[in-house]
């Protein structure tokens, strides 16, 4: 069983090169093009539907070419499986607060997923318009409600803050 650091291995590779990935909900590594992102708008009609098509287009505009991942494509880039938020965080062993997370950990609260990558830092996808962000992993920024160690990852030497 590989280390959780392999997790976090696969997370800043993807962060350093982040210029070349953006947030489109339901995307899960594909290039955004058109037709990618119609399909997803079309697929998904009632999420996108909170959108101008004026906010729809520069969003499009945004992502035209980017490779597109949501935040549980993200994650599952990271950890190799792809699921969505629900069913990566319902892998997840040994589950607890975000403060007593360690690194490697998938993040969570309904509807979002990230990852703990230790030191008090998290990073995600978090919307459209936007990339892999790293930030301060506090309660008041993305409200997440929970930690776990994702099943196929040995956690015994990730450190917890």
């Amino acid at each position: 069983m590989e280390g959780s650091y392999m997790i976090l291995r696969r997370a800043f590779a993807l962060y350093v090169k982040r210029d070349q990935y953006c947030y489109f909900y339901g995307a899960k590594g594909q290039v955004m093009t058109d037709a990618a992102m119609d399909a997803l708008i079309e697929c998904e009609p009632a999420y996108f539907s909170q959108y101008t098509k004026t906010q729809l287009k520069k969003i499009k505009d945004y992502s035209r070419g980017k490779i597109g991942y949501d935040c549980s494509g993200f994650v599952g880039a990271c950890v190799g499986k792809m699921e969505w938020s629900g069913a990566l965080w319902g892998d997840c062993k040994n589950k607890t607060s975000v403060k007593d997370g360690k690194a490697g950990c998938i993040l969570y609260r309904k509807g979002h997923v990230g990852l703990d990558i230790g030191y008090g830092y998290a990073m995600d996808c978090p919307k459209e318009g936007r990339t892999f962000e790293i930030f301060k992993n506090e309660p008041s920024d993305r409200n997440f409600t929970g930690a776990g160690e994702f099943y196929l990852y040995d956690y015994s030497e990730a450190n917890n803050h």
